[in-house]
């Protein structure tokens, strides 16, 4: 809602209320207090007033003294007119200068949150049967749940587990979803209050991902962010390989025992991992493409059957989402879910022919008559892909020319996803080379990206012809990529794979740079270390490894990823000779990832068994950056153990590794985490001085996430002094530098340690 309006509609909300709710305030007895909240009660009605106390508290907490003088008028009189003009005006002059202001309000006044929070809890039904959103409302619901994931005791559960890859999901195709699957997403929500298994089916291209990654956005509040695996990105996958990616999720590694006894998972290690859902609260899991590894509907892996076959049989508290072109079954016949409750099996179809016709309207066909937009829409089955293609079909070749290729389509008895395929290979043309070559990507990437896989057969024009015709997307804002079934249909027929993979991973490696920022380094790491491996470059996968992981990985899927490489270059010793040449190497890589993994599960001291021989290993050979890096992390590790006397030795001789080679971030680093361990022992004086000369370096680098790091953990060293002032200035501090950078999440954190700290003070 733009910003005229929505001050508009606060002042309205605010002014009635304005009265009761400054008397409340005035009070001295709780009778009083209780005679006057009726009273506002039996004149506004309860959700009116409990709305505008809310809107009340974010208005005032921005400090705007032309609205404090306003709404001071209107509590004495909530008809001044121009007391409501000016309270307005103020409204309008903030909620223009914050969005996330402009936006929690328009949740407040436009959401019946008291319905919304049925939805928050998970009691779908009882939220449908009181109302139906509509798109637009789908979506200031979705903010209004993200918003509440952030209250203290559900960030707690989310810090419990560790993130897992999702599909991307624009905004565009999320207003998509929410305006053109409200009834399905209806649908599954209310069956998965009642069910364990929801089980998504329809054929290709027909929108099962994106339904089912919408669900992702409308779980529980209390619920973390769900585990997702494809089995179209890992079609080689083992029970081995799905048990070890569920382990580093659920930072849980009894599950993955088998491998400390070197022996393949069987049903024991299955029924722990079920054991351990049980232990939990809920969680979602996500299988993508479930039908890649099934054959005649029957599951081809006797692992992965048996753990199907568990989640299907065994008690736990988890919600299986699936997602399938077929009814998935065991070999003894029994389904994955019970066929006999027809409500089990949420077929996905088409787009109901309204909505197609409407999708074909507004996106340039709306010179056709309504009898020939429905029966474009139609031929396709409502298919979203095929109406993409449609759409491109009709302003290249004409409705004349597409409607004689369905009509022949329709003849030869063509099923839809066939249809789809050929509509796909017409559209495409010309720029169809071009379109398999960038399918190499994951993520959507910028136009340089786009660039370096043209040939000298691709038009200057291909990029634009390809937007034009719907098949490459984009956000208008540099960012590019391909909708899922046009990423499969170009990969597949991508003929020198390993070629144009290791063209991508020199794309990555080449925008690696000390400058970055570590999430954004780790990021391009990751992708370059894929591509080489698709590329089998085991050279490349070695030279990766070697220059990156000085920096700590802390993401599990990326953790995962690097452990898998590890293993491609063992089994490499044999036959390659370049990898023989750099064994030593690889072995303190290896120990060092492993020691990664443990320290994320919560393992500090198996951690620092494996940091040690991987020290001992680059000491030996004379790998000094290598030594320093894994000195810092052994330092940490004894930290996470309490024993910060020894962190502080490590930090110490990493410090003075870093400093020789001039390696200023990781300077950076050390004097944090020793500040951190001094002040662990009580030193907090010297765990002060540490993190100023952090902070300087940082300021020098505009490493400015080090900065809000150190300044927080500065701010905790003074607390600790009894320094409340100081401390506070620290907090502030780093808050005013989180939101200059518009990092929400780290302005959140800031936030709320700001305020536990101002409470405690109090």
């Amino acid at each position: 809602m733009d910003p005229i309006s929505l001050a508009h509609q606060a002042t309205d909300v605010l002014a009635p209320a304005l009265p009761f709710i400054y008397a409340e305030r005035d009070v001295v007895t709780a009778k009083v207090h209780d005679m006057l909240l009726e009273k506002g009660i039996e004149k506004l009605g309860s959700k009116s007033l409990n709305k505008a106390k809310v809107v009340f508290d974010k208005i005032r907490s921005k400090k705007s003294k032309p609205i404090e003088i306003a709404l001071e008028k209107l509590s004495k009189n909530s008809e001044d007119t121009t007391a409501k003009e000016e309270l307005q005006q103020g409204i309008l002059k903030l909620l223009s200068e914050d969005r996330d202001l402009a936006r929690k309000i328009d949740l407040t006044i436009n959401l019946n949150v008291e319905n919304i929070n049925h939805l928050a809890l998970g009691n779908y039904n009882t939220f449908f049967n009181i109302e139906t959103p509509s798109g637009d409302e789908y979506i200031k619901i979705i903010e209004y749940l993200d918003e509440r994931r952030k209250e203290a005791e559900n960030h707690e559960i989310m810090s419990r587990y560790n993130s897992s890859a999702l599909p991307a999901y624009p905004e565009r195709l999320k207003e998509f979803v929410t305006n053109n699957r409200a009834d399905e997403l209806r649908n599954a929500l209310t069956y998965l209050e009642k069910h364990n298994i929801l089980l998504i089916s329809g054929i290709g291209g027909v929108g099962k991902t994106t339904l089912a990654r919408a669900l992702v956005d409308l779980r529980p509040i209390n619920v973390p962010e769900p585990f997702w695996f494809s089995f179209y990105d890992n079609q080689d996958a083992k029970l081995d390989d799905i048990l070890e990616e569920l382990a580093a999720y659920m930072r849980a590694p009894e599950i993955t025992e088998f491998k400390s006894d070197r022996r393949e998972p069987g049903k024991n290690d299955v029924d722990k991992f079920t054991g351990v859902l049980n232990d939990r609260s809920e969680i979602w899991l996500f299988f993508d493409d479930l039908s890649i590894i099934l054959e005649n509907t029957k599951f081809n892996d006797k692992g992965i059957e048996l753990l199907f076959s568990s989640l299907r049989y065994r008690t736990h508290n988890a919600k299986i989402i699936i997602t399938s072109r077929v009814l998935p079954n065991f070999k003894n016949g029994e389904s994955l879910i019970d066929v006999v409750e027809e409500e089990e099996k949420q077929h996905l179809n088409g787009l109901r022919t309204d909505f197609a016709v409407d999708y074909l309207a507004k996106n340039g066909l709306d010179s056709l008559t309504l009898d020939e937009l429905k029966i474009l829409a139609k031929d396709v089955d409502g298919h979203p892909l095929a109406l993409k293609l449609l759409v491109g079909l009709v302003k290249k070749f004409g409705v004349s020319d597409t409607l004689n290729d369905l009509t022949r389509y329709r003849d030869l008895k063509e099923s839809t996803i066939k249809k789809t395929r050929k509509m796909f290979d017409k559209l495409a043309g010309n720029e169809k080379e071009l379109l398999e070559r960038i399918s190499v990507y994951r993520r959507a990437e910028t136009m340089n990206a786009i660039k370096i896989m043209f040939t000298d057969k691709t038009a200057i024009d291909a990029v634009d012809n390809l937007i034009d015709k719907s098949l490459l997307e984009t956000d208008h804002k540099g960012r590019y990529w391909l909708q899922n079934q046009v990423e499969k249909f170009s990969y597949i027929d991508l003929k020198n794979k390993k070629e144009v993979h290791k063209l991508a991973m020199e794309y990555y490696r080449f925008l690696i740079t000390d400058e970055l920022g570590e999430k954004e380094y780790n990021d391009l790491a990751f992708e370059a270390l894929y591509h080489a491996n698709m590329a089998e470059e085991y050279d490349q996968v070695d030279n990766i490894l070697r220059e990156n992981l000085h920096f700590e990985f802390d993401n599990d899927t990326i953790l995962d990823t690097i452990l898998k490489s590890f293993n491609l270059m063992i089994e490499q010793f044999a036959i390659n000779p370049f990898v023989r040449e750099v064994e030593d190497e690889i072995h303190a890589a290896i120990f060092r990832g492993t020691a990664m993994a443990y320290r994320n599960s919560g393992e500090s001291r198996k951690a620092i068994e494996k940091y040690e021989k991987a020290l001992k290993i680059y000491q030996e050979i004379g790998q000094r950056r290598n030594e320093g890096d894994t000195l810092g992390y052994l330092g940490k590790a004894y930290n996470d153990l309490g024993e910060s006397r020894k962190a502080i030795e490590c930090h110490e001789k990493a410090q003075k590794i870093a400093q020789e080679l001039g390696y200023r971030r990781k300077e950076v680093n050390n004097l944090g985490d020793m500040g951190l361990a001094y002040n662990n022992l009580g030193e907090s004086r010297k765990a002060i001085e540490c993190h100023e000369k952090a902070l300087k370096i940082a300021q020098e680098l505009g490493y400015w996430r080090k900065e809000v790091d150190n300044l927080g953990d500065m701010g905790l060293a003074y607390n600790d002094l009894g320094e409340s002032r100081k401390a506070i200035e620290c907090h502030e501090k780093a808050l005013k530098i989180a939101q200059e950078h518009g990092e929400q999440e780290l302005i959140n954190s800031c936030k709320r340690q700001l305020e536990e700290l101002k409470n405690d003070t109090r």
